[in-house]
């Protein structure tokens, strides 16, 4: 989330900044002009403006800067940056606010941190899954910022595969493969992309996306801060406050992955992704060391539940198969 309500800025005009020439925008809808203490004299005009129009730049100019202190950031890594540093503000949930408000200091300090050749390493097949990713000397700072004389704690939260909230220093420390811009990974599919250009050009003719049956997404020792999303979700996750959900990155909550996501066999969550509590997801949940239920029911040989339904009548009944 970026500011983007009643932001003043200049009103562009031409060279002589007469109130004729103001822009299109303005001269519709005027009372965006009335900007108290605003002499609105030419070439020192003032125009007020919501919406995403005033806020997507502001994330652009940040994205920019993060570019600038490290060209070799690829576009997943410069938006996970701003996530895991954004300041989650109060009583907002994840829907309201995602992961928090746009916080450039902490983002700059962070890209700097990172080697600056993760792009072209990525490029020429030099970086692989868990490879260090910080510069040399270099460790990662503090968690926190100073902005205009207020100290606030990170987030620490990164949104990965469309529902999963990750944290812990190793997405940073070590190369994720989601930092690939070529991937694309929404639930339980991944699609890998690839850019076809005309021939001896550098123009771009078309991208073709194929679907990925094997690939590590995350590495072992980043941490699945919502786990067990399915009882989150159910608990009213997803309304929860994003202090909440930052609260829990902050002391380390959530399970430590042991192997990471893998997608296996096309299906994410199918073979490989393990806990390193001993929760393992294979074809469904399987629970290897039984599941305590905080309404008190106790499984002590394990629960398993099967992806397909085998009996032809339950198909009728979707409570039963889930969403398709």
């Amino acid at each position: 989330m970026a500011p983007g309500n009643r932001i003043i800025g200049a009103l562009s005009a031409d060279v002589f900044g007469q109130r004729s020439s103001w822009n299109r925008l303005v001269t519709t809808y005027p009372q965006l002009a009335n900007v108290p203490g605003a002499a609105q004299s030419p070439n020192r005009t003032l125009m007020e403006l919501s919406g995403t129009s005033v806020a997507a730049p502001v994330v652009a100019g940040a994205a920019a800067l993060l570019l600038q202190v490290n060209p070799g950031l690829t576009p997943p890594l410069v938006k996970a940056i701003l996530q895991y540093t954004a300041q989650p503000l109060p009583r907002a949930n994840l829907l309201e606010q995602g992961v928090g408000e746009l916080n450039i200091e902490g983002a700059v300090r962070l890209a700097a941190a990172l080697r600056t050749d993760i792009g072209p390493a990525l490029a020429a097949g030099r970086l692989r899954a868990g490879d260090p990713l910080l510069a040399s000397g270099q460790r990662l700072p503090l968690p926190q910022s100073t902005v205009n004389g207020q100290s606030f704690n990170w987030g620490r939260l990164v949104v990965a595969g469309g529902n999963h909230l990750l944290s812990g220093d190793t997405l940073f420390t070590r190369f994720q493969p989601i930092y690939d811009p070529t991937l694309n990974w929404t639930r339980q599919l991944v699609l890998r992309n690839t850019v076809l250009y005309w021939p001896l050009t550098t123009v771009p003719r078309s991208i073709v996306e194929v679907r990925v049956s094997n690939q590590n997404l995350i590495t072992g020792g980043v941490v699945w801060i919502d786990g067990r999303l399915a009882q989150s979700v159910l608990a009213g996750g997803l309304f929860l406050p994003t202090s909440t959900w930052a609260d829990q990155a902050a002391t380390g909550s959530g399970f430590v992955l042991s192997e990471g996501f893998v997608l296996s066999e096309g299906f994410v969550l199918s073979e490989g992704f393990v806990l390193s509590e001993g929760f393992v997801l294979s074809e469904g949940f399987v629970l290897s060391e039984g599941f305590v239920l905080s309404e008190g029911f106790v499984l002590s040989e394990g629960f398993v539940l099967s992806e397909s339904v085998r009996d032809p009548a339950s198909l009728a009944d979707p409570s039963l198969t889930g969403e398709p």
